[in-house]
């Protein structure tokens, strides 16, 4: 199987240096502020991961595409920069953004283009793209898509309408593949039983009517559905189709999983998280919730897993840094835990009249 290793950037979006980003892990969570570039490195490494299984998947069909086409296509419909020109995703103060992507099994992929780029990709080299055959990903974003499911097809299947980037129009694809029989495997099943505690038992179906959820007797439309339940259905769904399955080399992309969620449920979405990465999954997410990074943490410190934290921060000046970490040595510092720890500090002024 193969998996993300590093990243090494320059010139991307509010990246406006170099940037590396280097021995990857099977979970891994990016933290920051807003505007510190946490969902553009995931949004990138999804975008690169979907456009080499896009490649695998028309290589034999009727009409088989350039990797460096695919790409292209794939940025610019995950980002939608204005007038869905590539130019408009190199930073300010850049003349030309440079991308370096590497796997473990030693495949590597660079690409680049400048401000003046608008649909294509002309700078573009990969070695071992072979060994990258049968992998697949998926991207959760942060709003459900089962209550806007036909929306969303129909502005892009319909019309081409940039209403929705491709992180959304994907998972539409991803959801649609039916469900499978078999026996899963040991850590997904716990997954699974997560996800089930926080529906109460019921799962999302999908049908010639329509999307419903249903627990038991009782049917319910997405609209009379809670945001929540929606998300997790998702994964349930996601799981029952293999699309997520560590069988050839897969990868889970998550933005803020704990949106729309009770922290109880932030906290059993976490130990999902870390079930699908102990069973050969690639996980990367981002998050501002203290619940779902502190539970990650005990859960690295436990079972002794390696899982990188990328605490993103804005230079003084301009420009993005980053601080690496490893959690299985513990939470370092960061502004989730400064924050509150300012709210104790409050609470203590409170309780003595200070």
């Amino acid at each position: 199987m193969q998996f993300l290793e590093s990243l090494v950037l320059e010139n991307f979006a509010a990246f406006q240096s170099r940037m590396e980003w280097r021995h990857h892990k099977m979970l891994n969570i990016l933290i920051g502020e807003n505007d510190t570039g946490k969902t553009h490195l995931l949004k990138l490494l999804y975008a690169v991961s979907r456009s080499v299984e896009d490649y695998w998947k028309k290589k034999n069909g009727p009409e088989p595409k350039e990797l460096s086409e695919l790409l292209a296509q794939k940025l610019r419909w995950t980002f939608l920069p204005p007038k869905l020109e590539l130019g408009r995703l190199v930073s300010r103060s850049g003349t030309r953004l440079s991308a370096e992507l590497r796997w473990s099994d030693q495949t590597n992929l660079r690409f680049g283009f400048g401000k003046d780029t608008v649909t294509k990709i002309l700078e573009s080299h990969i070695e071992g793209l072979e060994k990258l055959n049968g992998q697949k990903v998926s991207f959760l974003p942060p709003k459900e898509i089962l209550s806007i499911f036909d929306a969303i097809v129909a502005t892009r299947e319909s019309s081409e309408i940039a209403a929705f980037d491709d992180t959304y129009y994907d998972l539409v694809q991803d959801f649609r593949q039916p469900t499978t029989q078999g026996k899963l495997q040991s850590n997904l099943k716990i997954a699974v039983e997560h996800l089930e505690n926080v529906t109460g038992g019921g799962e999302i179906h999908l049908d010639s009517d329509g999307i419903w959820f249903k627990r038991g007797k009782e049917v319910f439309n997405m609209h009379q559905t809670a945001e929540g339940i929606k998300k997790i259905g998702i994964l349930s769904r996601l799981i029952r189709n293999r699309r997520l399955s560590p069988s050839g080399g897969c990868a889970l992309f998550v933005d803020e999983p704990e949106v729309n969620l009770h922290p109880r449920a932030v906290v059993l979405f976490a130990e999902m998280l870390h079930n699908f990465a102990q069973s050969g999954i690639q996980v990367y997410l981002t998050t501002h919730s203290y619940f779902l990074l502190k539970r990650l943490e005990q859960l690295a410190r436990r079972d002794k897993a390696d899982y990188a934290l990328l605490d993103l921060r804005r230079n003084a000046g301009n420009g993005i840094s980053s601080i690496i970490s490893n959690l299985r040595d513990g939470l370092p510092d960061n502004p989730i835990i400064q924050q509150s720890l300012k709210l104790f500090d409050e609470d203590l002024k409170l309780e003595l009249g200070v």
